[in-house]
């Protein structure tokens, strides 16, 4: 599998040598990669034979990011109509992602060394099943974990298929080695807002979700001009029970700023262990605030207790 791996980055490293292409800039940050990094920390609990054709398929989607760039037509539309954009959604939600949102992301959301054929995203959310993710850390979490990347896989490819269809031309986004960071993506779509353990907090599933795109020629999509969900953050800052609980004590208390920009949140050498030894963990979604309460009583709550 490793083989493979490495041939799906010297891929997708490929593409930013090439002119039709948006590179990363002197601001992007390396992509963590999970899939090799794993191996230096143990055991890789749960990562059996029932995990074997979930990670064929997420390889396959991979793949097929790639091998239907060519697919694109030459001369792409570049406005899309509301009955157009009301098929997407109408797609996008019979396949599973429940959240959808656009906007227009900049070259330093693009990792190191990647490239991408367009900057409009159409940014999609997947939930993982909450009785699934409760049981973190076990197997059954694991899969379900999986078994979401898997199904943002297809559903990202099936769209750009469907773009395509239509005369426009597409980049899908696997959200397993996606070329973008797609965290602060969602939070400028203003489709969920980041929370202190570097986890997303959607207002439909809380931080229990996964996150994939699309990236378009298309100019017109509706993007919103502010985010809601911004309170989330303060909701955190007085929370912080993911840190309280990560086994790993890898979650920063206060979010390393970087220069660029961007946050850091998570020590990956402290978190690492747990994750690829206790079953990708996920504890931090689990005791989670938002995984078990209402997002808007949450929310209702917050403000009243502020007055």
């Amino acid at each position: 599998m490793m083989k493979f791996m490495y041939g799906l980055f010297e891929r997708e490293n490929s593409l930013s040598e090439k002119e039709d292409f948006v590179k990363y800039n002197e601001d992007s940050p390396a992509r963590y990669e999970i899939m090799m990094e794993g191996h230096k920390y143990g055991k890789r609990s749960g990562f059996g034979p029932k995990v074997a054709p979930l990670m064929i398929s997420v390889i396959r989607n991979q793949n097929k990011v790639l091998n239907s760039l060519k697919k694109n037509p030459l001369e792409p539309r570049t406005e899309i109509t509301e009955d157009e954009l009301a098929e997407l959604e109408k797609l996008a939600k019979k396949k599973g992602a429940e959240i959808i949102g656009y906007t227009k992301i900049p070259s330093n959301l693009i990792f190191e060394n990647k490239a991408l054929l367009h900057t409009n995203a159409i940014v999609l959310g997947f939930e993982m099943d909450k009785k699934k993710i409760d049981s973190a850390p076990s197997k059954k979490c694991l899969h379900e974990v999986l078994r979401t990347y898997d199904d943002l896989g297809i559903v990202s490819n099936s769209l750009a298929k469907f773009l395509r269809k239509k005369g426009f031309s597409a980049h899908a986004g696997h959200p397993l080695m996606g070329a973008a960071l797609y965290p602060p993506m969602a939070q400028m779509a203003g489709i969920a807002f980041l929370g202190y353990s570097g986890i997303m907090i959607s207002p439909e599933f809380g931080p229990r979700f996964r996150l994939a795109a699309v990236f378009t020629g298309i100019e017109n999509l509706p993007e919103k001009p502010e985010d809601e969900h911004c309170w989330v953050r303060e909701y955190c800052k007085a929370c912080k029970k993911c840190i309280r609980e990560c086994p790993g004590e890898a979650i920063f208390d206060e979010p390393k700023i970087h220069d660029n920009g961007q946050i850091t949140h998570v020590e990956n050498t402290k978190c690492m262990p747990h994750f690829i030894n206790e079953y990708g963990c996920s504890i931090c979604i689990k005791v989670c605030p938002f995984n078990n309460v209402d997002y808007y009583q949450l929310k209702e709550n917050f403000i009243q207790k502020k007055m």
